[in-house]
């Protein structure tokens, strides 16, 4: 991968913190009491939600299923925003999660919307400078459920998409970073190669890591 990297996937990843923050005075200093109260009417609304989600859908739903499901995102956010967000940020934040809940200080607001914006051109210009092909299909967010390696044939069965496989054939598996079936396709470069094509896919596994996937191919085929 010369573009679509994992270091692209998480720039494009933050370009987006700024999107929901609302600005308030309660975040210019900590507070333990501001902050459960905000957490609690944050997960009570997610509940409703889902709740509300799973009604329509006529699928069971479990309250208490649904208030770890939340923590378990807040605390995975909190996790990210300090991996991610710059350090001259984070040190005008008086509680990273009461940022991960979307509230920040109009002065943390104004730095973090100008440095996801610098991402966001950053990631843009990398799409522009894609000098590859194009897939025939579209397999974005598809997630490989089966994977059938044969003298001849790579078969992937797809969940999420409109195409039910693909078929890589006269293969040769050139890079898979280890166990990636449920994994999540995300972006790809493709490239001429002497006898065929050289496909470079970017995924991201069950456990939220990022992996490469590379096979060389004579001929790809989309079953639909």
């Amino acid at each position: 991968m010369k573009y679509f990297t994992k270091e692209w996937y998480e720039t494009c990843q933050n370009a987006n913190w700024h999107l929901n923050m609302s600005v308030s005075k309660n975040a210019e200093e900590f507070s333990e009491e501001y902050y459960k109260d905000l957490y609690t009417r944050r997960r009570r609304a997610f509940v409703k939600e889902q709740k509300d989600a799973a009604e329509v859908q006529g699928e069971a739903f479990s309250k208490a299923k649904t208030e770890v499901a939340f923590m378990n995102q807040h605390e995975e956010m909190v996790k990210r925003m300090e991996a991610s967000i710059p350090e001259t940020i984070l040190a005008e934040v008086a509680d990273t999660r009461v940022l991960a809940l979307d509230i920040a200080t109009k002065e943390v607001r104004q730095k973090l919307k100008a440095w996801c914006e610098q991402n966001a051109k950053a990631a843009d210009e990398m799409i522009k400078a894609y000098d590859g092909l194009a897939l025939e299909e579209s397999l974005h967010d598809s997630m490989l459920k089966t994977m059938e390696m044969k003298a001849e044939t790579l078969t992937f069965k797809l969940e999420c998409s409109a195409v039910k496989k693909v078929v890589f054939k006269n293969y040769k598996m050139l890079e898979q970073g280890g166990y990636i079936l449920g994994a999540t396709w995300l972006n790809q470069e493709v490239y001429e190669a002497e006898g065929g094509k050289e496909y470079h896919i970017l995924l991201m596994k069950k456990d939220g890591k990022l992996a490469y996937l590379t096979v060389f191919a004579e001929e790809i085929k989309f079953v639909k």
